[in-house]
């Protein structure tokens, strides 16, 4: 059984795409988990304005993403993200200022 074996003929394809697609995921995660802590700590830590700290970050993101070569996809995550901040953000702006008065 050992015998039959031949180095460096096995199909590898289907390993080096295992591993291309975990590494994808990875480097995509990282990045998420960097410009969610970014954000956060601008605003909480620092104490920024929270549209000032979101196109921070929307920056950052843009620049790590044209770093990293990205894809198309990376940057409308990107700009999704930062519209959802938007929303997010305006609604709790919003909630603040009717129960603030």
């Amino acid at each position: 059984m050992a015998s039959d074996h031949v180095r460096g003929e096995m199909d590898i394809s289907d390993h080096k795409a295992t591993f291309d697609g975990f590494m994808s995921v990875t480097v995509w995660s990282s990045l998420i988990t960097a410009l969610s802590v970014l954000y956060f700590t601008l605003v909480f830590a620092i104490g920024m304005d929270w549209m000032g700290a979101l196109i921070a970050s929307a920056v950052v993101g843009v620049v790590s993403g044209l770093a990293l070569s990205m894809g198309t996809a990376w940057y409308m995550t990107v700009v999704g993200l930062f519209i959802l901040g938007i929303v997010c953000g305006g609604i709790v702006h919003l909630f603040g200022a009717v129960i603030g008065g």
